[in-house]
């Protein structure tokens, strides 16, 4: 019986320890899959917003804009408040507005949803190499923006440089790198830290074009 057992665990060993492949059509489905499970969302700056009603500033033509395409909601405030001018102290009155999220806003508090990540081509895609007790594979990919929003073609958003590359990101795409983790049984996406996994790395990985 010891025999067979230790049969046994050798052979589990010799398993464990095997290299696991991964083909590049399957890298492509995992990384397509992770990718669109990441909404992309536009944050510009902390809601609520109180503005000026006078004000023209860039923030507060993209907070008009954002109402104008009912991703906001706006209140008109009227306060007090005490200016010193010629070193005397006088009160003036200040009309605002005060800017915040809808009640159903689907990603109330985290941005304004304006699509999803697609990859569109794997650049390098390495070997995979052992790290601790798990295989990993390093991926160079190009990705864009799909299920674009329409309010971002809104002119006065041209000086949003997220949302106009976003709009040009099939032409132009963005580039990252990604790591997929093989956990014994199948490979997945990982979602750690890339610089964390890079400083285990023993050695660079050697890539497959």
């Amino acid at each position: 019986m010891k025999p067979l057992i230790v049969t046994f665990f050798l052979l589990m060993s010799g398993y464990s320890l095997a290299q696991p492949t991964l083909s590049a059509a399957e890298a492509q489905r995992i990384i397509d899959h992770a990718l669109q499970q990441q909404p992309q969302l536009w944050l510009p700056f902390d809601i609520p917003y109180r503005v000026d009603r006078a004000d023209r500033s860039t923030e507060a033509q993209f907070l008009e804009a954002l109402f104008d395409h009912g991703l906001l909601q706006r209140d008109a405030e009227m306060r007090m408040r005490t200016l010193t001018v010629n070193g005397r102290e006088r009160r003036q009155v200040v009309a605002e507005w005060v800017y915040d999220y809808p009640a159903a806003a689907p990603h109330r508090g985290t941005g304004f949803y304006y699509g999803r990540a697609r990859l569109k081509h794997i650049v390098d895609l390495s070997v995979p190499y052992l790290v601790g007790q798990y295989y990993y594979v390093e991926a160079f990919i190009q990705w864009y923006v799909d299920d674009q929003q329409a309010w971002i073609d809104d002119p006065l958003f041209e000086a949003a440089r997220t949302l106009r590359r976003t709009r040009e990101s099939f032409a132009k795409p963005f580039e990252r790198r990604v790591f997929l983790m093989h956990d014994g049984v199948s490979w997945s996406f990982w979602h750690g830290r890339p610089g964390e996994l890079r400083q285990s790395m023993p050695d660079q990985p050697s890539f497959r074009r």
